[in-house]
């Protein structure tokens, strides 16, 4: 456990935002919010929720169980103590620091793996998280790897929306790639 990582407002504002803004619909509303984040703040609520992500790894709680303490959950809460970061954009910072408890919660993989409306709620990002996760563990299993094998629910994430996109953009040959002829 690293208790010196941390994120800075540069890379806030000129890395993870440009990326997620450029995947998915901008919220140039947010911007401003985002901006008002103080230097310090970032990088306090970085390392706790880094921390909290240390923590899911060692512990492996990435399903709510009553009387343990949720560090994925508790590691989007801490990011989402920041102006204009909700839960989407606290999972794309956590799905890049550590793929193998977090995805990130794209609008593809919400409509793939959430059944009820969608949206960025904190309940609603841990069922999607929670199923990317199964995902990851079940696509393990089954090549031999068990839980240490190669899928982790960020590659979940990112093949169901590539998959997702190929399919809205009517890519036929891109998607026999993916599923044979």
């Amino acid at each position: 456990q690293n208790e010196e990582c941390n994120m800075t407002k540069d890379q806030l504002l000129n890395v993870i935002i440009p990326w997620k803004f450029g995947k998915g619909k901008p919220r140039n509303a947010l911007k401003p919010l985002l901006q008002s984040n103080k230097e310090g703040d970032v990088t306090r609520a970085s390392m706790l929720a880094f921390n909290f992500a240390e923590s899911s790894i060692a512990d492996n709680t990435n399903n709510i169980e009553d009387g343990v303490v949720n560090h994925v959950q508790e590691a989007i809460k801490a990011l989402c103590q920041l102006s204009g970061v909700g839960p989407a954009t606290a999972s794309a910072v956590l799905s890049a620091y550590c793929p193998q408890s977090f995805a990130f919660m794209d609008d593809e993989v919400i409509e793939c793996l959430y059944e009820a409306k969608r949206g960025y709620t904190l309940k609603i990002y841990l069922a999607v998280n929670g199923r990317c996760v199964d995902i990851a563990e079940g696509l393990n299993g089954a090549s031999g790897g068990g839980s240490s094998g190669g899928w982790t629910p960020a590659d979940v994430a990112k093949a169901l929306w590539t998959v997702a996109t190929m399919s809205a953009r009517n890519d036929e040959v891109g998607l026999c790639k993916v599923f044979g002829d």
